[in-house]
């Protein structure tokens, strides 16, 4: 029998869990530290961005804690007060677009396009902070908030990529603020790599009986 390196990947790939499609955790205490990273939005009042906290994710395939953590703010129709504790559901990107219980204070339901358009805009943030002017950051900003109430974007910024979702989190309640960061499921990686690996050394201790 004769294996490959794309063998042995889809193999990995098949042995992962499948939690990019599912709640991750229905409760998640989110601990907010500080509102660090302010901007206005454009067309919308008060300030969103990015705020530094502490919580504590079980992805049921083993619990990872994040401290000071950029959490990013997603939605114009609610708040928090910092610091403050609050109780989040956690959700994939991809499962909270997908459900249509979900989306803006006004009713709206969010889609995956529209999730992909905000993943794109809170990472451009999110990597060139200190590079944008005021005006950039609130056009971004204003656009994150107008695409969760199933609004459109600012003109000026053209046409916005749609972002893969894998990874990205929304932490969600329905009365505080909504938000999305980018979270790594702990043990994806670490799996995949032991499953390569044991496959690899099947692969090795093959040849070498041969």
């Amino acid at each position: 029998m004769k294996f490959s390196l794309k063998a042995l990947a889809a193999a990995a790939m098949l042995s992962m869990p499948v939690a990019a499609q599912a709640q991750i955790d229905n409760s998640v205490d989110v601990n907010i530290l500080v509102h660090h990273l302010q901007t206005g939005g454009t067309g919308f009042a008060g300030n969103g961005g990015g705020f530094k906290a502490n919580f504590t994710i079980d992805f049921g395939s083993g619990a990872k804690t994040f401290s000071d953590y950029l959490i990013w703010c997603i939605d114009s129709d609610r708040t928090v007060n910092v610091p403050g504790t609050y109780n989040y559901q956690a959700y994939t990107a991809l499962d909270f677009a997908a459900n249509t219980a979900f989306g803006g204070g006004n009713g709206h339901d969010v889609t995956t396009s529209e999730m992909g358009k905000m993943v794109t805009l809170v990472d451009d943030m999110e990597s060139n902070w200190t590079s944008y002017t005021a005006g950039q950051r609130e056009r971004r900003q204003g656009s994150v908030w107008s695409l969760f109430r199933g609004g459109p974007t600012v003109a000026s910024l053209g046409v916005i990529a749609e972002s893969n979702l894998d990874q990205w989190v929304v932490l969600y309640n329905g009365d505080n603020q909504t938000f999305l960061t980018y979270v790594p499921e702990p043990s994806s990686a670490l799996l995949l790599f032991t499953v390569m690996g044991s496959l690899a050394f099947m692969v090795i201790a093959r040849r070498r009986r041969a």
